[in-house]
């Protein structure tokens, strides 16, 4: 048998492979108009030309679909995301903070209902793929290499809330010796931002004459100072 044989993809799984691309693509498409909670292998199948029953020989259920378009929403968010702090790669750590942020807003408000998919509209007993928690953290690890910059050295007490900041920035690939005090401001400034955004795609600020871009950028100086305070 040739090593080509091995190497590429046969005609068959290439077509397969397409096909599953459009599943997502449409999924994606009914997603966006109408939320996740209206996505259904019927509807997808009604959109692609299908009969549910040929949808199931790729996606064996609605669930199976949703969670490859929740990987691949993450993906796309977390790649967002740390391409914004690539390209800032030269700036003060400050600054690139701010611009991961607004990276994170931007992708919130052009994907609104996706946003809502990641982080809303699913399920309470549902878990998020590890593979797409290791794509959303593409974004996490920028920003938490530039609050590592701004925070001083701590002198933790070493407790059960520092123990967990520690097991948590292991698990998804800190620096070994980062500290708690890094990894702390790492998940408030994302709790802040998240928190903000959400309000803003939900209209809260509209009625307040509040510009959510300026309101992000105002809480990130504030967690910056937190940072190096």
């Amino acid at each position: 048998m040739s090593s080509a044989s091995t190497d590429h993809p046969t005609r068959r799984e290439r077509l397969r492979q397409q096909t599953i691309d459009e599943i997502k693509q449409r999924a994606f498409e009914l997603v966006d108009a109408d939320g996740a909670h209206e996505l259904s292998i019927a509807s997808v199948g009604k959109a692609m030309g299908m009969s549910p029953p040929a949808l199931y020989r790729y996606f064996p259920s609605r669930e199976a679909l949703l969670e490859a378009l929740v990987v691949d929403a993450y993906a796309d968010l977390g790649s967002t995301v740390a391409s914004a702090a690539q390209k800032g790669s030269d700036q003060e750590a400050p600054a690139r903070v701010a611009l991961i942020a607004q990276a994170w807003r931007r992708w919130a408000l052009t994907h609104p209902r996706r946003y809502g998919m990641l982080f809303s509209d699913r399920s309470p007993a549902a878990q998020d793929p590890p593979e797409g928690v290791v794509a959303v953290n593409q974004g996490m690890l920028p920003l938490l290499a530039a609050l590592r910059e701004i925070a001083p050295p701590s002198s933790g007490t070493g407790g059960p809330f520092e123990e967990s900041l520690l097991r948590w920035g292991k698990a998804i690939g800190a620096p070994a010796d980062i500290m708690p005090r890094a990894l702390r401001l790492g998940v408030l400034c994302w709790s802040r931002v998240h928190g903000l955004v959400s309000l803003e795609i939900a209209g809260a600020f509209d009625s307040m004459g509040l510009d959510g871009e300026l309101l992000l950028a105002a809480e990130i100086e504030t967690v910056v100072g937190q940072a190096g305070a």
